[in-house]
């Protein structure tokens, strides 16, 4: 009895440390996923003020040409200047004072390639993309980081797509404009499976989420109720004096 009692204590220890063990790991799988959210956020935060910038250093060389040829117009080069400035401080302000907290912050860089490319691009890899509206928002004025964290959420949802719901026959990507704020939601129509849970999209969805969550807005992952896969993302469009 002594060894048996031995043998089903040891069993119980293991099986604890087994299990924090797993939940150790998890938890650090997902603190570099924030790290790696950061560190690319510090890359996309130098790209954008390295354009304002620029394009501040182009504009002012333009005005003392201007300035010698017709003083009277060296006034709209100047507000030129002063718009570029103002956007690219208000950048700084909303992203840096994030990273501050040491939490993830959303990119302040637009994305490589517009919605509308994104969901051709996919639509040739997997199931029918309909992207609503069909410019996707591309010239609604949104700051550039809320830009690019529309584009991300909807190019992870759509990769979750491809690599967990192979039955899935049409997804739409809808962009809406609200009072205040944009909603992304990419749905699809596959049919439910066991593999299929609220975790689904592993720790893409966390960096997301993180994104998502530094700008104030919200995201959501799961079953539909008439069936498929929503992710919806929404996000507060501050003004230029926010």
């Amino acid at each position: 009895m002594t060894a048996l009692d031995g043998l089903v204590w040891t069993a119980a220890v293991g099986a604890g440390l087994s299990l924090r063990l797993l939940d150790a790991r998890a938890r650090g799988v997902a603190e570099q996923v924030r790290r790696d959210e950061r560190l690319e956020l510090a890359r996309e935060l130098h790209d954008v003020v390295a354009h304002h910038i620029t394009g501040m250093v182009v504009q002012a060389q333009g005005a003392q040409v201007v300035a010698r040829r017709n003083p009277e117009q060296v006034g709209e080069y100047l507000g030129e200047m002063e718009a570029a400035g103002t956007e690219a401080l208000a950048a700084m302000r909303r992203v840096v004072g994030l990273l501050r907290d040491a939490d993830d912050a959303a990119p302040a860089s637009p994305g490589p390639e517009g919605l509308g490319a994104l969901v051709e691009r996919f639509h040739r890899q997997g199931p029918e993309v309909r992207l609503s509206p069909p410019d996707g928002g591309a010239d609604a004025g949104w700051p550039p980081e809320v830009t690019t964290t529309v584009y991300r959420v909807a190019r992870e949802a759509l990769t979750n797509v491809l690599r967990h719901a192979p039955g899935a026959r049409s997804v739409t990507v809808a962009v809406e404009q609200g009072a205040g704020c944009v909603t992304v939601e990419v749905a699809d129509d596959a049919p439910a499976a066991p593999a299929r849970h609220p975790h689904r999209g592993g720790y893409g969805l966390i960096g997301m989420r993180e994104r998502v969550e530094s700008l104030g807005g919200s995201l959501s992952a799961g079953p539909r109720p008439g069936g498929g896969w929503s992710v919806s993302a929404t996000l507060p469009v501050p003004t230029r004096e926010s």
